[in-house]
């Protein structure tokens, strides 16, 4: 019904009018993701279907610990732990977690009406611009550090004593998790005796923390509050 809704607004609307306002996008997106969901589960149902076919016509034996299956059927006796990370059924419940979250976020749609959670609401909305602008700075220098500390370290893979900055993977989690407060000062330590490399890691790594938290989160939060200010 609401994959039918959408369909008739964008044909009663037109494409481009229809992508001008977000919640339109909002909606498809979650529809969308919802409709891949059950897509793939539909998949990894037929897939079981067509195993478990192949078990009642050449199987006769009631244990199949005793068969020997081929390995696409045999992949259905297995645990969830030797699934395939491609697996249709693991997909459509990562596709549906997230589509759960969107669902929810619709909820915002009608704040706007309620005196107290609805200046949040519009000053988050007016706020977007201002916040992809900034977000441009913010993803520069998260770039910087992350490729320059990949680099300090990326030859000391098995000579730290953990894997941050080893590879481009563990850099960016590292980098990331520090903006909250989540990683470790002994990310930068050796266990060779290289202390130039050792200092340099915590030099960059020190500028970091005070160019992300202390000045560019701050300056967010600046700016979003003199917004709600302003709506409010």
């Amino acid at each position: 019904g609401m994959i039918w809704s959408e369909c008739k607004e964008i044909w009663e609307e037109g494409p481009r009018e229809y992508v001008v306002h977000l919640w339109n996008l909002l909606d498809f997106g979650m529809l969308s993701i919802f409709v891949a969901s059950f897509t793939a589960r539909f998949m990894a149902f037929l897939k079981a279907s067509e195993a478990q076919l192949y078990v009642d016509q050449h199987v006769q034996d009631d244990d199949l610990n005793n068969v020997t299956l081929p390995p696409e059927v045999a992949y259905f006796t297995y645990a969830r732990n030797k699934w395939l990370p491609s697996d249709p059924q693991i997909i459509s419940e990562g596709l549906y977690a997230i589509a759960v979250v969107l669902s929810f976020s619709r909820i915002a749609y009608i704040l706007p009406a309620n005196e107290s959670f609805g200046p949040l609401q519009i000053s988050l909305g007016r706020t977007v611009k201002d916040i992809f602008k900034f977000m441009v700075i913010f993803i520069m220098v998260f770039l910087a550090f992350m490729i320059g500390m990949f680099n300090l370290y990326s030859y000391y893979l098995g000579a730290k004593y953990n894997p941050a900055f080893t590879t481009v993977e563990e850099s960016f989690k590292t980098l990331f998790w520090s903006i909250f407060g989540l990683s470790e000062v002994i990310s930068v330590v050796l266990k060779y005796d290289h202390k130039f490399i050792e200092n340099i890691g915590y030099v960059l790594y020190g500028v970091y923390n005070v160019t992300m938290v202390v000045v560019l989160l701050n300056m967010l939060i600046a700016m979003i509050n003199n917004s709600y200010q302003e709506i409010e």
